[in-house]
């Protein structure tokens, strides 16, 4: 058989073609099972939290438990291991705006007036909806003994982002 010269080229081509595609196709593989790579996702999340507390409260005289509100977890972004602690901070004593020596002593309750639990000296939150409600107690005995005339206190909510 006689080869041309144009005939040899196009072989020499084709040979080549085929020798590059064997390559690449080699390469293509290898590379996809060599080759991994990994793309990290990420977020942050910074703590944040909505409390709610109880809003002035007239107590109406000779009622031993009045309702005050509650505490509640409007909203809650917290880690874990971590919650919102709110504390009572209080006297427990309302004072004769006439005469401060004057006082009558009261109780912050858990529960409502109905149902009246422990005294509230603070309480722990992790979710939003978490709640206490919350009742001021005055013994009758202490109504009774009472001087008349407006009597005021203050009570303060310490709201802070803490160890559960």
């Amino acid at each position: 058989m006689i080869v041309t010269k144009e005939a040899f080229r196009v072989k020499k081509k084709i040979a080549f073609a085929a020798s590059v595609l064997m390559i690449a196709s080699a390469f293509t593989a290898e590379a996809n099972a060599e080759d991994n790579r990994n793309a990290v996702i990420t977020t942050q999340i910074d703590p944040a939290y909505i409390v709610t507390i109880p809003t002035d409260l007239n107590v109406p005289f000779n009622s031993v438990n009045t309702d005050f509100g509650a505490v509640q977890l409007e909203s809650a972004q917290v880690e874990p291991n971590k919650c919102v602690k709110v504390t009572l901070i209080s006297d427990n004593a309302l004072e004769n705006t006439a005469d401060p020596s004057k006082t009558i002593p009261y109780t912050v309750c858990e529960g409502t007036a109905d149902n009246v639990g422990g005294v509230y000296t603070s309480a722990k939150y992790l979710v939003r909806g978490d709640k206490t409600d919350l009742t001021v107690s005055i013994t009758q005995d202490d109504w009774n003994n009472a001087y008349a005339g407006e009597y005021t206190d203050t009570v303060t909510f310490q709201i802070e982002y803490a160890d559960k």
